[in-house]
């Protein structure tokens, strides 16, 4: 009987002495597996998968200092040589993902100019071929270099509305592409608006030809009751780019109300995989219109340019562009007229 009790004895006091061990014991906690940034080739350069999902996303954008120059544009009388500093930052993201309906994409466009605040500059909803949002119109697209303008905005009465609320679909078709839009002018700032009020629509046809590519822009303005034709083509000629535009309004709109008709013409000359030279030219026949918006008189404008573009190191520019502008002396409602030489000199640093 001793010699039981003892090994039962021993047998419990080794029993408490594991339990004891066994409440004291520290168990350190796995370590969470990290999740590293992953490469998203599926859209093109620059875009990682979010982390936890399969949305790809990109940022890019650009810091830009610029001065600007102009001809009688300061002193007293204006009659002397002005200059203007200014600085911007641009931010540009871009989400995109697969769905069984097509690439699923949402943009904002963020601008900050060392005048002003904060502004957003474009967003918008993709899905396939349709798209919703704030984003610039077939207008806004021009020619190479800085001599032409063909958004209506070298008077800016009240024409030049290229960055807008819309929606839109774009049939593409290989070489072949097609894109109607529906686009407000009102702005929410403004209130509600009647549903006839304030709206215009858009159609362009592009196509590619080899070394040439073309598109067929055509406007209406609901409130004006005007519309406007533009036709731009480019064709690969030589060690640079050919590109010549036509417009035609049927009166003032707020697409287009810088003149009657214009025609524009540039050739960017790549002297060097580092220097580029375009020179341009633009006209602008009948300037001035009445109140209902027709088109009246004879004065004109033309404009003539050089934009000289060179890639300092990789991802740095720098641009210097020198522009004479000529106006028709005249009473009308663009101005008195005259003329003027203009330009800028820009430093960007793209990413």
């Amino acid at each position: 009987m001793n010699i039981k009790s003892l090994l039962i004895g021993s047998a419990a006091a080794l029993a408490a002495v594991s339990g004891a061990q066994a409440a004291d014991a520290i168990v350190a906690a796995e370590p969470e597996p990290l999740e590293y940034v992953r490469v998203c080739d599926a859209f093109g350069t620059g875009y990682f998968y979010i982390p936890g999902t399969e949305t790809c996303l990109q940022i890019s954008g650009y810091v830009r200092f610029q001065v600007d120059f102009a001809e009688d544009s300061a002193g007293a009388n204006g009659d002397d040589w002005g200059y203007r500093a200014r600085t911007r930052g641009y931010l540009s993201l871009d989400a995109k993902s697969d769905t069984e309906l097509g690439t699923l994409t949402g943009h904002i466009d963020l601008q900050a100019d060392s005048h002003q605040d904060v502004f957003l500059d474009g967003a918008w909803i993709q899905l396939g071929g349709f798209k919703a949002g704030y984003f610039y119109t077939e207008w806004d697209k021009g020619l190479n270099g800085e001599t032409d303008v063909l958004d209506g905005t070298i008077f800016n009465i009240i024409g030049g509305d290229t960055l807008l609320n819309a929606v839109s679909y774009k049939y593409e078709g290989g070489a072949f592409a097609a894109t109607v839009a529906l686009e407000s002018f009102s702005n929410a700032k403004q209130g509600f608006v009647e549903f006839e009020d304030g709206l215009g629509i858009s159609g362009v046809v592009t196509g590619s030809f080899g070394a040439v590519s073309a598109d067929l822009l055509g406007s209406y303005d609901f409130d004006n009751e005007n519309g406007a034709i533009r036709g731009l083509v480019s064709a690969d000629v030589g060690p640079g780019t050919l590109q010549a535009a036509a417009v035609w309004s049927s009166g003032a709109s707020r697409y287009w109300d810088a003149s009657e008709w214009s025609v524009a013409a540039s050739y960017k000359a790549n002297l060097s995989e580092k220097l580029a030279i375009t020179p341009g030219f633009q006209y602008w026949g009948t300037l001035d219109y009445d109140a209902s918006g027709d088109y009246r008189g004879s004065r004109d404008a033309w404009r003539a340019g050089l934009t000289l573009d060179y890639t300092i190191v990789t991802d740095l520019t720098t641009k210097i562009s020198l522009q004479y502008t000529d106006v028709d002396n005249g009473v009308g409602n663009k101005g008195a007229g005259g003329d003027q030489w203009s330009g800028f000199v820009r430093l960007q640093r793209s990413f």
